[in-house]
């Protein structure tokens, strides 16, 4: 088995758990080398995200990115890179609530700490330009896709006890948001073979507010991507 296919089986049984498109990315790891040819293929992307709110109180709280990638050779010095990551968090960490607590429970509760479990689906379309066969340069836009909204609050009571409220707050965020993102790629190893792995580093920029029209602040929100990709390319052996 190549190197390739047992980091990506590791990958795979790590995060399987957590992904509800995992079957999506079993067949790339069996059908990947299949399809790949000199002007396309396929690849596994999995990496962390952390999301910055303008005029959103609150901090930074690392989520993970997680999907599939294509490659079409425009020329010997271009790509065109589509992108599906089934996961994209954009949480949020020591957030003001967005949802209230009723008021009969104010005199139960010593303190509060909310914060915001956010996933979207990202369909980034990325122009690539080569360098070198190790370095490359990436931009294009980004269309994100609401998937989930979850306000989680903790509190502390007064007397003594602890307890847990999720809310779903789908209705306060945009089901669409639109984006543009830069990247640099370091590739490692003898990609053409099968057995390369690419390290990048991605920021996208936010271009449209995340909330919705009728929410009482107007936010946009940049990420900061780290993302390994294993790419599944496989070329015909010499002929001697």
């Amino acid at each position: 088995m190549r190197l390739q296919k047992i980091i990506t089986t590791l990958l795979i049984s790590l995060f399987t758990a957590s992904i509800c498109h995992g079957q999506a990315a079993i067949l790339v790891l069996i059908f990947g080398d299949k399809v790949a040819s000199e002007n396309f293929h396929l690849s596994l992307d999995v990496g962390a995200n952390t999301s910055f709110y303008s005029n959103a109180p609150g901090d930074v709280k690392v989520g993970w990115n997680f999907g599939l990638g294509t490659h079409t050779k425009i020329s010997d010095k271009f790509q065109l890179v589509a992108e599906f990551k089934m996961i994209s968090d954009r949480g949020r960490r020591n957030t003001t609530k967005i949802l209230p607590i009723p008021n009969f429970a104010d005199s139960l509760i010593s303190e509060i700490n909310t914060s915001w479990d956010i996933r979207y689906f990202d369909v980034p379309i990325l122009v690539r330009y080569s360098v070198s066969d190790s370095w490359h340069f990436g931009t294009g836009p980004q269309f994100s896709f609401l998937n989930k909204a979850t306000e989680i609050t903790e509190l502390d009571l007064k007397n003594g006890n602890e307890a847990t409220i999720n809310q779903d707050i789908k209705n306060s965020f945009k089901t669409v948001n639109y984006n543009w993102a830069f990247e640099v790629v370091k590739s490692f190893g003898k990609v053409r073979e099968g057995k390369g792995l690419d390290l990048r580093l991605r920021y996208v920029f936010g271009l449209s507010n995340v909330v919705n029209d009728n929410a009482s602040v107007s936010s946009r929100a940049d990420i900061l991507q780290f993302i390994v990709t294993i790419p599944f390319i496989e070329t015909q052996p010499k002929s001697n």
